[in-house]
């Protein structure tokens, strides 16, 4: 039950960075937290109402109750700002997850990133081999020869052994934007920012003079970083070293936490981490998959435009 006491109201999360995934979010959630209205949590992404999107089992969740949410936004600087904000980027792709937000939230404004579907299915197919732990990297090296196993994967074969996180795997669902986003329009409308990744990327200021607009928050200039580089790990007797060190840290988590045992195999992993090839290419049959994606993208800049 939400308790509606002036306390609370005052660190519930009212803006929210729901997806889509690999699509500039995370460099966006950091950027517009430099504005003072603009509070982020440590944890930028909490995965309370997403959770069954992200995890296969509810064993895995990693904020469990609502109380542990609003914990993250349970201080000072969070109650002072015009905005608090979730940026789990899954909670585009079921409506429970926004029915539940706006149980909590009702007044909420959401924002959500679109890119080129097969630009952004290749660019999570290289984040899936950027990780050490082989039950969350590909099983392959090939985007194509992934690509042909999405078949299988709907009936829930040739995943990752061991994969607690299927859904990180289906390009399909992934980046079928027009099987979301009309929903989110109508369900939002006026609360609802669509933007789009080239203007993000190519026209930065154009982009935060309009998403400032419509947060009703003072225009400035921000610094559009990029968090999240691309590099991956090659299959090497390194990696299944470091595949052995990340599912024998218990101990050692309970005496680092996870922060400090992330921390660690960051420092060790960036040393031996390579440029993806830029030269990957989807086979045409990948465009045409996404032959109605583009089709509807269209139509949304077009509207937008």
């Amino acid at each position: 039950m939400v308790n509606n006491s002036q306390d609370s109201v005052m660190n519930k999360p009212n803006l929210f960075l729901i997806g889509a995934p690999k699509c500039g979010t995370t460099a966006l959630a950091y950027n517009i937290s430099h504005h003072k209205d603009v509070f982020l949590p440590i944890q930028k992404e909490p995965r309370f109402f997403d959770a069954s999107t992200f995890y296969d089992n509810p064993n895995d969740y990693f904020t469990k109750t609502l109380e542990d949410y609003l914990n993250y936004y349970d201080n000072t600087e969070a109650k002072e700002s015009k905005y608090r904000l979730d940026a789990s980027v899954f909670n585009m792709y079921k409506k429970e997850s926004i029915e539940n937000i706006l149980v909590l939230s009702p007044d909420a404004k959401f924002i959500i990133i679109l890119r080129d579907p097969v630009e952004a299915s290749i660019s999570m197919f290289h984040q899936r081999l950027s990780v050490v732990d082989t039950s969350m990297r590909e099983i392959s090296e090939d985007f194509n020869e992934c690509w042909e196993l999405l078949e299988d994967r709907k009936k829930g074969q040739s995943y990752p052994q061991g994969c607690k996180n299927k859904f990180l795997f289906r390009y399909d669902l992934l980046y079928s934007y027009q099987d979301y986003v009309p929903y989110l329009q109508k369900r939002l409308a006026k609360n609802l920012f669509i933007g789009f990744y080239d203007e993000y990327k190519n026209n930065p200021e154009q982009f935060f003079q309009k998403l400032f607009h419509f947060l009703e928050i003072e225009n400035m200039e921000i610094e559009n970083k990029n968090v999240n580089k691309s590099m991956i790990l090659r299959k090497s007797f390194l990696l299944n070293l470091l595949n052995r060190f990340a599912k024998n840290t218990v101990q050692i988590r309970k005496k680092l936490g996870l922060l400090g045992i992330l921390n660690i195999q960051k420092n060790l992993i960036s040393k031996y981490k390579q440029p993806i090839n830029k030269e990957v290419k989807a086979k045409q049959k990948v465009y045409d998959f996404f032959k109605p994606t583009y089709d509807y993208l269209k139509s949304l800049q077009h509207d937008k435009d």
